[in-house]
C-alpha cells in the first residue's frame, strides 16, 4: 500500500500492517515492525474489500486487526472478547457483539 505523508510517499508491505484504525474521521496504518503510525486514503469499509480476509479481520467500527497483531486475548462482556494489540494502542479494541462468533470462527481458520 502506497502511503502519503508530508512530501514523501512510503510503500508498506501488507504483511507489515499490524492493524488500520479510525480516529477524528483519519483512518490510519501501524506498522508491525516499527509500530510507526501512518494516515491512509481510504475509509475502513474499503479497505475491509481490499484485505485478505484470512489474515484481516474488522473486529467492530474502529479496527480492522491482523491475525499476526493480536498478543493476547480477554473475555469481555456478553460473549464479546478484549483483543490486546502488538504494537499496543491506547484506544479500546474490543469485538463488537455482532462479529464476535465470526471473529472466533476467524481465529481457527474457519471461513466467514
Amino acid at each position: 500500500m502506497l502511503i502519503r505523508f508530508s512530501n514523501s510517499i512510503k510503500l508498506v508491505e501488507m504483511s507489515d500492517a499490524a492493524y488500520f484504525y479510525t480516529k477524528d474521521k483519519i483512518t490510519f496504518l501501524v506498522t508491525r515492525s516499527t509500530g510507526k503510525r501512518y494516515p491512509v486514503d481510504y475509509p475502513l469499509d474499503k479497505l475491509e474489500g481490499m484485505l485478505d480476509t484470512s489474515v484481516f479481520f474488522r473486529i467492530n467500527r474502529q479496527f480492522i486487526v491482523n491475525v499476526n497483531a493480536i498478543k493476547e486475548m480477554h473475555p469481555y462482556s456478553k460473549s464479546r472478547v478484549k483483543v490486546e494489540l502488538d504494537p499496543s494502542i491506547d484506544l479500546e479494541t474490543i469485538v463488537s457483539t455482532e462479529r464476535s462468533a465470526e471473529f472466533k470462527k476467524w481465529l481457527v481458520g474457519e471461513q466467514v
